[in-house]
């Protein structure tokens, strides 16, 4: 045994020196050259149907069965179907969070039944990162992932933390994977997910994409805001490369100035990098990759995207996104083709039945001066609709159908769709397909706001077509 001791120190020995010499082989190699990661695309023929926003808050199925079958082939049709999925599935009878302090603009509840509904209209794919997101609270965020968890849907833009809010999402479906990226740059503070640190545990919540709004003004009217800015508490800090900061807001000189202010957005760098390699392991682990943005700006009102959404849009690709899908701000924008891959940067809406309420938290009592018993709920929110959501244009859109062959998009079809702008009461911001006269309406503003990128939509038979060579 005492002769056995060295060979034992020596093998030992030669394990540590063998150990030590190979570790830094382990290591990964310098990121500039790192190797591409191998990705197979799409086999064959693949079809992706996309809506916008689904303010979907009560079951209806049978009713959309009835008055739209063929809007509802379309969304079973396609081998995969996305929508933003705009709201909280609870039920209040067992509810144990609350409305919180600050909403989206209306805490929107839907009856948990319509989770089923949207899984039986063909959706496969949902975000969930959008202004409406933690309307109440983690609480409802928690339930309403567990239900769509339950129906089999695949939600992505949410999570415990921020890396679970980031992280890709997949759907494995008969002909491939599908992942799904989802992102809001327009969002509640208290919604923005966070990452535990120490002993500090992370924040659910939604994957943030933080923007500065940036307001473009003239030279003569930048330098009067900048001596107002030099009288007010902190001047030190008002002034910085061209840029005025005063009562919170940014403002820069732009030549020739138009006139009417308009604004410019700076993406949150640490945002932008973390989405955009989101985006990346994204598509190196799937099939097909799809990016979704959730945003307002430059507002509402609005049908030209926000200058960061377009460059965001082309990063995404250039990342591996096989469709950018842009939602948010309830109306058309136009369609983009980069590197031979769609660009949507609004679809408008799919559903829209704010109007469909029956409960409201005692804020937005407050917010229109009314005593709660005095007005029923639909008095107040058609007081709400009639300042808000008067414009016509936030009830036609198009359900998006993707064609690609091989991993490339040979064509698009635009399906007009109709929410109703003229129908009172229930009926009002349900969708179906548009008959000829609003359908053509629909896609002849579509064809203009689509212009500016390049893009030609023809029309035929009800339909726009955009052929990709």
């Amino acid at each position: 045994m005492a002769r056995g001791l060295p060979v034992f120190r020596f093998a030992a020995c030669m394990f540590a020196i063998t150990v030590a010499v190979a570790a830094p082989a382990l290591a990964l190699e310098e990121p500039s050259s790192i190797k591409p990661v191998p990705t197979t695309p799409m086999p064959g023929e693949f079809t992706f149907a996309a809506v916008g926003d689904l303010i979907y808050l009560r079951p209806m199925l049978a009713t959309l069965e009835t008055q739209s079958p063929d809007m509802m082939k379309l969304l079973r049709g396609a081998d995969v179907t996305f929508g933003n999925f705009e709201m909280q599935a609870i039920d209040l009878a067992h509810f144990r969070g609350a409305p919180q302090a600050e909403s989206g603009g209306t805490w929107l509840i839907a009856d948990p039944r319509v989770v089923d509904d949207v899984k039986a209209m063909g959706f496969d794919v949902l975000s969930l990162a959008n202004n409406h997101t933690t309307d109440w609270g983690v609480e409802g965020l928690a339930e309403t992932e567990a239900r769509l968890k339950a129906a089999g849907l695949i939600s992505a833009g949410t999570g415990r933390t921020l890396q679970a809010a980031r992280s890709p999402r997949y759907h494995d479906g008969s002909k491939g994977r599908v992942a799904l990226v989802a992102t809001s740059s327009t969002f509640t503070p208290m919604s923005r997910a966070a990452d535990p640190i120490g002993e500090i545990p992370g924040r659910p919540g939604l994957n943030p994409l933080r923007v500065d709004r940036i307001a473009l003004v003239s030279k003569s009217q930048l330098a009067v805001l900048g001596e107002l800015a030099a009288q007010a508490p902190g001047r030190k800090t008002q002034q910085s490369e061209g840029t005025v900061r005063l009562l919170g807001a940014k403002y820069r000189a732009i030549e020739p100035y138009s006139g009417k202010i308009t604004f410019s957005y700076e993406m949150d760098e640490q945002d932008l990098s973390g989405n955009l390699l989101a985006v990346r392991q994204g598509k190196q682990n799937s099939n097909f990759m799809v990016f979704a943005v959730h945003n307002h700006e430059p507002g509402n009102d609005s049908d030209v995207p926000a200058d960061f959404a377009i460059t965001l849009a082309r990063r995404a690709i250039d990342e591996g996104a096989d469709a950018y899908v842009g939602h948010g701000p309830h109306i058309l924008r136009g369609i983009e083709i980069y590197k031979g891959k769609p660009i949507f940067y609004s679809l408008g809406n799919f559903a829209m039945m704010n109007n469909s309420l029956d409960a409201l938290p005692r804020d937005m009592y407050e917010q229109y001066a009314v005593e709660p018993g005095s007005r029923t709920v639909p008095e107040l929110l058609q007081a709400r609709a009639e300042k808000t959501f008067a414009d016509p244009r936030l009830y036609e859109s198009v359900i998006a159908v993707s064609r690609y062959v091989d991993g490339r998009v040979a064509e698009i079809r635009l399906y007009p769709i109709d929410l109703g702008v003229n129908v009172q009461g229930a009926g009002r911001g349900v969708p179906r397909l548009a008959d000829p006269t609003v359908g053509r309406r629909i896609l002849e503003r579509l064809q203009s706001l689509s212009k500016p990128f390049g893009t030609e939509i023809l029309l035929k038979d009800g339909v726009g077509i955009i052929r990709i060579p």
